[in-house]
């Protein structure tokens, strides 16, 4: 079998190409940021490539750091998953969530601090997969769907709305310019998901249908896309109201207001299972977060 290095270094590359950032990656690792560049200075010897590169004092993966994230991420999220699970049914006070990874990182990860502020005993296994069937959903406590709510065996509540905008990075716009009209989409490179769809139908919704952009390209893995978007390797669709405060700091750009109408993100939980009290004063507290337009009917049960 051939040698794997240190799994704490390979932890650490994970979490420092999500964030891009080491002082944020000691953060959530609880070590310090010459620990996180050590670690990422082993792997970097042990593979003989660099994983990391900075232009203008910000980080980036190199093409080979992208290769081992897209080809890592996935089993040791599945590594992390079966073993947090099977710790958190060894403890009452862990409440489980199942949602999204661009989800967690955007909107839940950012609130999490409060939510620990109000119920410091309550622990939390966040659990992350970028697809799961409602099957999934019956094994976990709460789970954050993306769709229209309209799960039959699901109660559910809309925690933020998921129309979607083009967005491009503060990179791209230096050096390609801001799209002043939807039809100026045509010299730039546009981000798919798994099919043009989505790109399709907002550009017939902005009325330039024949509009194709530059280049394309697919990619299926939602945080994956977001990366190539900040390196400045084209536009891609997403929720405004995810990334918020990096529009808001001008690190993001959204050139259009027009958005389109689709699936949003709701917090669901099976109907026939009674929810624990743990559990629902998590899901209350969340959906007290909520960026939904409606609020009515909100707080679920509480239940023993």
């Amino acid at each position: 079998m051939t040698h794997i290095p240190h799994l704490n270094a390979l932890r650490t590359f994970l979490v420092a190409a999500r964030h891009l950032n080491f002082t944020s990656t000691a953060t959530e690792l609880q070590v310090s940021p010459s620990a996180v560049s050590h670690q990422i200075k082993t792997l970097e010897e042990y593979l003989e490539t660099k994983l990391f590169t900075r232009q203008a004092r910000r980080m980036f993966l190199t093409k080979e750091g992208d290769y081992l994230f897209q080809n890592l991420d996935t089993p040791f999220r599945q590594i992390s998953d079966a073993v947090e699970q099977m710790k958190s049914l060894r403890s009452s006070k862990s409440v489980s969530i199942l949602c999204r990874p661009f989800f967690s990182s955007h909107w839940l990860t950012p609130r999490l601090r409060y939510l620990w502020t109000s119920y410091p005993n309550i622990d939390l296994n966040l659990i992350h997969r970028s697809s799961f069937t409602l099957a999934d959903v019956d094994k976990v406590d709460l789970a954050i769907l993306w769709g229209k709510g309209d799960w039959p065996d699901m109660e559910s509540r809309c925690l933020v709305r998921g129309n979607m905008t083009p967005i491009m990075s503060r990179a791209m716009a230096r050096t390609h310019g801001i799209p002043r009209t939807p039809a100026d989409l045509q010299k730039f490179n546009l981000l798919h998901e798994e099919s043009k769809l989505n790109w399709m139908n907002w550009l017939k919704l902005a009325g330039v249908p024949q509009v194709t952009g530059a280049g394309s390209m697919l990619v299926d893995d939602t945080n994956v896309r977001y990366q190539h978007m900040l390196n400045g390797q084209g536009i891609m669709l997403s929720s405004p109201r995810l990334l918020a405060e990096l529009l808001a700091c001008g690190e993001l750009i959204r050139p259009f207001r027009l958005e389109l109408e689709g699936y949003s993100y709701y917090l669901a939980w099976p109907k026939s299972r009674p929810m624990r009290v743990r559990a629902a004063k998590v899901a209350s507290w969340l959906v007290n977060e909520t960026e939904c337009d409606t609020l009515e009917d909100t707080r679920p049960e509480a239940r023993a």
